[in-house]
């Protein structure tokens, strides 16, 4: 039994010498802490006892344990007849010594919350903790509270013991002290303490009353199933962050079930009275009964009710401990036959969810082991996840120590050809380091094998026996019998020594795949630019690293057979979605830069089969498709039509850089960057500006300057640029190891002084695609609709146009703007993003003047980063720059509000986002638009294609 164990390390722990550190003993929810409790004190006579606790509800059911020595007299424990402790209870501050001494002479056991004690005269209190020679802190999670330490702190190097269910405070960090005895909730399981509990999830991404419905709805079905279908005699608690949410979600449940007579339970004033109504009809097992009651939080630390059988998680907890305490709740063992299986219902739209299912997981597999996800609402992803890991638990003991649910190897694999009829995965163990250790899971029918080692080494950084390296490493194989391919991934391929590994689980005719055919990773990659490479001479040992532009160095002497590739990492655009993949020859190691669950890193393992094995020509992934920057020794002659940040600026949230406009701080995503004009000499004068502050820097490329270019300051107040916390550094500094990227009509770009030229054949726009509208009554040099909502304008005429198309259209023109309109509709197949760019035509007029199309162009170029980016990104720029015009009494919203624009963001994360570009120009018609106007929209198309799949619009005038 748990509680004889805990009680056998308690006394060990204060058995000897006269100080102690404090001491944590963990008995998760319902294996008998408050009878630990009791029993400590009983079987070590403590003189007096201050016993802490977090509520008033366990404040008086600790003291009722106290008085009566709860079960222990029915269990034979100690004597009926045993005189049992004098127990009181501090409900106010004590306000003398004298009060104090009245109390002690009369209490060997004190009940108390530390904000009585924190009310309490500071004499009377150090009186208190004098007396007292042992304190039990009950719930220990809450100790780090500045109450709850204060009251600690007084006491010292005496007898401090900890009781709780979870080794994890509030704020996600350990109860400290030492755990003198961890009851795991594997042992509570294995000992029949706890059920199984039933995870079951919705998906709904509206407001908040149609997920708190969805929620509502899945939970009475399931307590009417339990009670209705297979007479459990359960209860439903529905939990809420706040008193204002538990009064929405109360009346919602009567509306629901008004037969199973919902009540309500939070803290407050005028609450005892009627929180003491509705947890008796909780009590109720009548048919008058409640049974459904809403809370904050929970019904208080400690609160002992096993028909609590299902939870409805309407806001997620704030923290690891109370999660673990509010779920363990219904996890509890009932009466057999009136009690069931706990389901938990939650709603995966909502991020928190799964961040928390996900820390629950990270606790400890026990947690893995009692949660059952139920598939009806999952998405194929969360299905297939499901199917791989249940598949791994058939065999095999990983999953006993760890969650399978939340490993995340690196996409990286070295592949191996096989020519076996059968493997013998467990073979692995063969290979390993000696005295290494390892657990494993083999799913048979997907012939997936993933293993955990272990393995210990001394340090190398001094001779010392009593200090050793200690070294945990993640290993998968997966074998694909049709294809004659072995996928096998390490956290330490070296170390585990994985090509032995191959061998012993196939056979000794298995060959890594290598050499030359590790190169076809570029196959369907558009616009691939290597990053970095690394070569060696032909004929010689000698190894080059190239980077950045040097690539160029090395890709040309691989064309002239000078040099044989090693190892190479590209970006590009596959699917259109920005990618980097990486190979190495020698090795057969590929991977790309991010990482997933095993039954996506499956998946991907499939994909990179299909390019490795294709029969591609090689030749022309290296010496004919990749981008090879080129060092310009004087402007590039194509017109400039964009600037963009520097690849870094892009990557980073725009929230956490800055520009310092003089001592102006403006966050980047309130900062415009456009081309204000391009010199005789072909220099390109850069307009930086937000509200109130525009400055010019003027971009020169010349064999002249040093370095090949150079930023020199024009006019507006000289710039700095600061990163997150950092010192802010002049921009010209700055973009020396970040620079701006400029966009040229051709599609090509370039950074500081060097072209990275496109090869873009896109030939010409069709005249027949070009869309019209009728642009009467507005003038056609106003384009903005500004705060004030102007209607005569070129981009209220284009909200009008697309308004009854989508479900949310957003006036985000200004500095910094994703689009001058962006817009959002839900489809069969995920999520439509929109954006809209409008531009006045020149002079006011309609014309053939390529010059109207420049900036839109550039424009729409530029919307690659925010399709990249994705929907968190955007959905934050736009709060804030809407955030910024409410300030001023303005709305950016022109269809729908900031409900919609979350909703679309939280389904982004698990929806198919497609993406659309809409130029808008009446400046233009189908009888103006020039060759040169239609070979410039179609490379913009192009561009886009190759790099977010979008679908490109372009409207003119009708006349």
């Amino acid at each position: 039994m748990p509680q004889i164990g805990a009680l056998h390390a308690i006394s060990a722990h204060f058995a000897v010498g006269e100080q102690f550190e404090p001491a944590t003993v963990v008995l998760p929810t319902g294996t008998g802490k408050t009878e630990t409790m009791l029993a400590t004190q009983v079987y070590r006579q403590l003189r007096r006892t201050l016993v802490l606790v977090p509520s008033d509800a366990l404040r008086n059911q600790i003291f009722e344990k106290f008085v009566t020595l709860g079960v222990l007299p029915d269990a034979g424990v100690v004597p009926r007849e045993l005189a049992g402790p004098h127990v009181a209870k501090i409900s106010t501050g004590l306000r003398s010594v004298d009060d104090c001494q009245v109390l002690i002479e009369k209490s060997n056991v004190i009940v108390a919350l530390p904000d009585s004690l924190r009310s309490s005269q500071p004499d009377a209190l150090a009186y208190l903790l004098d007396q007292c020679s042992d304190i039990f802190v009950d719930e220990a999670h809450h100790v780090t509270a500045s109450t709850w330490a204060t009251v600690r702190d007084q006491f010292k190097n005496k007898r401090i013991l900890q009781f709780t269910a979870t080794p994890f405070r509030r704020d996600g960090k350990r109860v400290d002290g030492k755990i003198i005895f961890n009851y795991k909730l594997g042992d509570a399981q294995k000992a029949g303490y706890y059920r199984p509990i039933n995870l079951r999830t919705v998906e709904e991404y509206g407001d908040a009353e149609m997920r708190d419905r969805a929620i509502a709805t899945e939970a009475v079905a399931v307590l009417r199933r339990d009670r209705n279908d297979l007479g459990f005699d359960h209860l439903l608690m529905a939990r809420t962050q706040n008193k204002d949410r538990a009064d929405i979600v109360w009346a919602l449940y009567q509306e629901l079930a008004p037969e199973l007579h919902p009540v309500i339970v939070y803290s407050g004033p005028g609450r005892r009275l009627i929180n003491a109504a509705s947890l008796e009809k909780v009590l109720d097992r009548s048919a008058d009964g409640a049974r459904i009651v809403v809370c904050v939080d929970m019904l208080g630390e400690g609160f002992d009710l096993p028909n609590l059988k299902i939870a409805a998680l309407h806001d997620t907890h704030k923290s690891l401990a109370v999660t673990l305490q509010f779920i363990g709740r219904f996890t509890r063992k009932g009466a057999t036959g009136t009690i069931g299986e706990a389901t938990v219902v939650a709603n995966i739209a909502d991020p928190e969810a799964e961040a928390k299912l996900a820390a629950l997981y990270a606790e400890g597999a026990d947690w893995d082991v009692l949660i059952k996800r139920l598939s009806e609402e999952r998405i194929h992803e969360e299905l297939r996840l499901q199917d791989v890991v249940l598949g791994l638990k058939e065999r095999g003991d990983l999953h006993s120590q760890l969650s399978l649910w939340n490993l995340r190897p690196a996409l990286s694999t070295q592949i191996f050809r096989t020519k076996c009829e059968e493997w013998s995965p467990l073979n692995y163990t063969g290979c390993l380091p000696r005295d290494a250790e390892s657990w494993y899971a083999l799913d048979e029918d997907n012939n997936l094998l993933v293993a955990v080692t272990h393995r210990t080494s001394t340090v190398d950084w001094g001779n010392y026996q009593n200090l050793e390296n200690s070294v945990y490493d993640l290993l998968l194989a997966r074998w694909d019998k049709a294809a004659g391919a072995l996928f096998i991934y390490a956290s330490d391929y070296q170390g585990l020594r994985t090509e032995r590994v191959a061998r012993a689980i196939t056979s000794d005719e298995t060959d890594l795949l290598s050499g030359p055919a590790v190169f076809r990773i570029p196959n369907n990659v558009e616009m691939p630019l290597v990053k970095s490479m690394g070569s060696s001479r032909i004929g010689a040992i000698s190894f080059t690293s190239y980077f950045g532009p040097n690539v160029t160095e090395g890709l040309a002497d691989i064309e002239k057979r000078e040099a044989q590739l090693n190892n190479i990492a590209c970006l590009g655009y596959e699917d259109g979605e920005r990618v980097l993949w990486g190979g190495t020859q020698r090795k057969g190691k590929i991977w790309q830069q991010k990482s997933g669950t095993i039954s996506a890193w499956m998946e991907w393992c499939g994909r990179t089969w299909s390019k490795v094995s294709s029969e591609v020509e090689l030749e022309s992934n290296i010496t004919r498709d990749f981008l090879r920057p080129q060092k310009l020794n004087k402007p590039y002659e194509e017109y400039p039509i964009a600037v963009q940040w520097g690849e870094q600026a892009q990557i980073r949230f725009s929230d956490k850089q800055f520009m310092l406009f003089d001592e102006h701080e403006v966050p980047v995503f309130l900062v415009d960057l456009s081309v204000g004009s391009v010199g005789e000499d072909g220099s390109i004068d850069i307009d930086i500006a937000t509200d109130g502050f525009q400055s010019t820097y003027r971009l020169s490329i010349s064999a002249d300057l040093p370095g090949g270019y150079g930023h020199a300051w024009v006019a507006g107040p000289r710039l700095k640029f600061r990163k997150a916390n950092a010192e802010a550094v002049p921009l010209d500094e700055y973009l020396v190891t970040d620079p701006f990227i400029v966009r040229y009509a051709d599609g090509t770009h370039s950074y500081n002084c060097y072209h990275i030229p496109t090869r873009l054949d896109a030939g010409t726009y069709p005249k027949d695609s070009l869309e019209t509208w009728d642009w009467s009554g507005i003038p056609l040099n106003r384009e903005s609709m500004n705060k004030t909502g102007d209607r005569d304008t070129i981009q209220f005429r284009a909200f009008q146009h697309i308004e009854d198309e989508f479900d949310l259209i957003f006036n985000d023109d200004g500095h910094g703007e994703a689009a001058d309109l962006v817009a959002l509709k839900e489809t069969d197949d995920g999520i439509t993003l929109c954006l809209v760019h409008c531009k006045n035509a020149l002079d006011g007029r309609v014309s053939a003047d390529i010059r109207n199309f420049y900036t839109l162009c550039g424009q729409a170029q530029k919307s690659m980063a925010v399709k990249h980016g994705g929907m968190p990104r955007l959905y934050v720029d736009l709060k804030r720059r809407h955030e910024t015009w409410t300030r001023q009494g303005a709305s950016r919203f022109l269809k729908g509000d900031m409900k919609i624009l979350s909703y679309f963001k939280d389904k982004a994360r698990r929806s198919r986002v497609d993406f659309e570009v809409v130029l808008v120009q009446p400046g233009a018609s189908v009888e103006t638009v020039t060759p040169e106007i239609l070979r410039l929209l179609a490379t913009t198309e192009l561009f886009l294609t190759k790099t977010t799949q979008a679908r490109f619009r372009v409207v003119v005038s009708s006349a």
